[in-house]
């Protein structure tokens, strides 16, 4: 019983410490708060368990993670080439720098291409490889389709994921202290040992959600997809002619193919009225031949 009420003060005095940090101080005063709470135990504390103090009030900035989609046309025979330059330059740059996440290419027809690719890089080198999609694109007869910008904002998310990590790094030296200098019945240990490897577990849960976002962050998406088109114009005075001729001939194959399958069903059909027609005539012959009377 004594050993419950002994862990429980313990939770409680680090989650008052947070809370009141959270309630009455800024972001800034927060940290500060949570660092004087661990003070006592600052000692027992290891390299890896220090935590980057948040900053000072109106430097924080912030944590965007981008996400950049294109599309692009370009001549059916130029899609492959185009998207697999794409990822060469990728390889190129190293692992360090960009990472293909995924690319695969799908064909219909010979006139009926398509193919995505997905990177993720560093910003700075992801800027400079966008500002060439578009002389690439040209460079082989294609032209840019759409290209949108998203970012999904993390500062909050990661603003709560390290102050748990702290509180819950305060609560693991608490109990690492008392488990030392406690002696007590087998049991009582044992039961400290096991809230000791729960609070662990739920360090290391947090250090990896936080370095996901981290991760996030410090890189940004970029997804291309490629599409074939058989007359890529600019947008002009022949665009409207150039639509008007991929209509004709989507119209003309259109029709072609409802002919085709008007065909399949009426053909059969129209064999067997007509097998049915000869039957009836040829019935009504043989009828007439039998009721004419014989001559002489």
């Amino acid at each position: 019983m004594r050993l419950r009420l002994t862990l429980c003060a313990l939770a409680a005095l680090s989650l008052a410490a947070c809370q009141k940090a959270n309630v009455n101080d800024p972001p800034a005063a927060s940290a500060e708060a949570a660092a004087s709470a661990a003070a006592p135990a600052a000692d027992a504390v290891a390299k890896a368990d220090v935590i980057p103090a948040a900053p000072p009030v109106g430097v924080s900035l912030p944590q965007l993670a981008y996400v950049y989609k294109y599309a692009l046309a370009a001549p059916p025979q130029k899609v492959r080439g185009l998207m697999s330059k794409h990822e060469q330059v990728c390889w190129a740059a190293g692992p360090a720098v960009c990472q293909v996440v995924g690319s695969n290419v799908s064909e219909d027809g010979p006139d009926k291409i398509s193919a995505t690719l997905t990177l993720k890089a560093q910003p700075t080198w992801l800027r400079t490889f966008r500002a060439g999609l578009e002389d690439d694109t040209k460079a082989a007869g294609g032209r840019t389709v759409t290209a949108d910008t998203t970012s999904d904002d993390l500062s909050g998310d990661m603003v709560d994921t390290e102050a748990a990590l702290r509180s819950q790094v305060i609560l693991r030296d608490r109990l690492e202290a008392t488990l030392k200098t406690r002696k007590g019945k087998v049991s009582e240990l044992f039961e400290m040992e096991q809230q000791l490897a729960q609070v662990r577990g739920q360090i290391d849960a947090t250090r990896s959600h936080l370095a996901m976002m981290k991760g996030q962050v410090a890189t940004s998406e970029l997804r291309i997809d490629y599409r074939s088109e058989g007359l890529v114009a600019a947008d002009g005075s022949l665009a409207p002619l150039s639509a008007a001729a991929g209509d004709v001939v989507g119209i003309f194959v259109f029709t072609l193919a409802f002919l085709i399958r008007a065909l399949a069903v009426i053909a059969p059909v129209a064999g067997l009225g007509a097998l049915v027609w000869w039957m009836a005539k040829l019935q009504d012959q043989r009828k007439r031949a039998a009721a004419k009377p014989p001559l002489g």
